[in-house]
């Protein structure tokens, strides 16, 4: 399969043309239409993993967050600059997936994190049918505390907790990455606690005014499995293998 017909496939795949985003999504940077013999995956496309992605032969990169967004400069100097002609000379092709590949309801990073954390009775939290803009499901722990410590395990980093709920809990709202602004959809829909990867200074007077849980697990820490998710779909539909290009970020 060549690099445009894999990237249509996906375009299709995350229904990209019903989500409104911040971003061109799908094909950012087209490539050599070369046929695809390896994926690199990625959370960010960095320079750094553009430069992996060639040292490991990849004919084709996906990443959750691109090389593109609404507000940037037009430009092309810098870091922009060297990523493109990076692209350009290798004739790797760079397609990103953003809000589209959080909502999916299979895929997605939403719940791809709340099946990780062994959540069960997941429902999906969305005003347009089958998109998971947030989920909520049952915790497999009996306190906050237990909770903290299976996320720790799970995303391997300590959470920032905000544990002004009560201590034996059940439910949880999960919106990953950049989502702390959405701490009422937890309260809302009587969630015990809300899982998201960001936090802002706001937050932790809400917890305690709404004595609800706020857990910050990291943007890039609870945006790896989205991307994954669609690397095995792939190389389980075409026989395409990927590697993960891990490029940890603290935050």
């Amino acid at each position: 399969m060549k690099q445009s017909e894999l990237v249509a496939y996906c375009d299709q795949l995350l229904k990209v043309s019903s989500i409104k985003d911040y971003c061109p999504n799908g094909m950012q940077v087209e490539g050599d239409n070369r046929q695809v013999k390896k994926i690199a995956l990625g959370v960010s496309i960095s320079l750094e993993l553009i430069n992996k992605a060639v040292d490991l032969g990849a004919d084709l990169i996906f990443t959750h967050h691109g090389i593109i967004w609404d507000k940037d400069s037009r430009r092309i100097e810098g870091p922009f600059r060297k990523k493109v002609k990076t692209l350009l000379d290798a004739g790797i092709a760079a397609a990103t997936y953003h809000l589209p590949l959080d909502f999916h309801p299979e895929l997605g990073n939403n719940v791809q994190l709340a099946k990780l954390l062994e959540l069960t009775d997941i429902e999906l939290l969305s005003p347009i049918p089958e998109q998971a803009e947030a989920v909520i499901g049952t915790i497999p722990c009996k306190t906050i505390t237990e909770f903290s410590e299976l996320i720790e395990k799970k995303l391997q980093r300590k959470p920032l907790v905000f544990p002004f709920g009560k201590e034996e809990v059940s439910k949880v709202v999960i919106i990953t990455g950049g989502a702390q602004g959405y701490y009422l959809t937890a309260v809302e829909n009587g969630a015990d606690c809300y899982l998201t990867g960001e936090a802002s200074e706001k937050n932790y007077g809400m917890a305690q005014e709404y004595e609800q849980h706020f857990i910050s697990a990291g943007h890039y820490a609870t945006e790896k499995w989205g991307i994954l998710a669609l690397g095995e779909h792939l190389e389980k539909e075409y026989g395409i293998p990927f590697e993960f290009i891990e490029i940890d970020n603290p935050l």
